[in-house]
């Protein structure tokens, strides 16, 4: 797994500032603002609908869980992706579609 990387001085981020680009946008060295690769949304994509969708349809139709018991299952699935979710992030210099 490989940290994300500035597309204009090439700065390899930290996990903690990768971490921090949820809320700011800009290489932490330069300043320049980074955008997200179409590939990059989707990676990004893909867990947050497995963490919509899986327990919905698998856990509360397939189990016979507690309340309490589904959203623990969500909130660990939920730190699970954010945990991973700094590592599939890659940057551009513009702005490219979703999909």
């Amino acid at each position: 797994m490989k940290l994300p990387t500035c597309w204009s001085c090439h700065y390899s981020y930290r996990y903690s500032e990768s971490v921090k680009y949820l809320f700011i946008k800009k290489c932490p060295k330069c300043g320049e603002q980074q955008y997200l690769t179409t590939k990059s949304n989707l990676k990004t994509g893909v867990p947050a609908m497995v963490i919509m969708f899986l327990p919905t349809l698998l856990i509360s139709v397939f189990l016979d869980l507690s309340f309490a018991s589904y959203i623990a299952i969500v909130i660990i699935l939920f730190i699970i992706t954010l945990l991973t979710l700094p590592f599939s992030l890659q940057f551009t210099n513009k702005k490219e579609p979703l999909f």
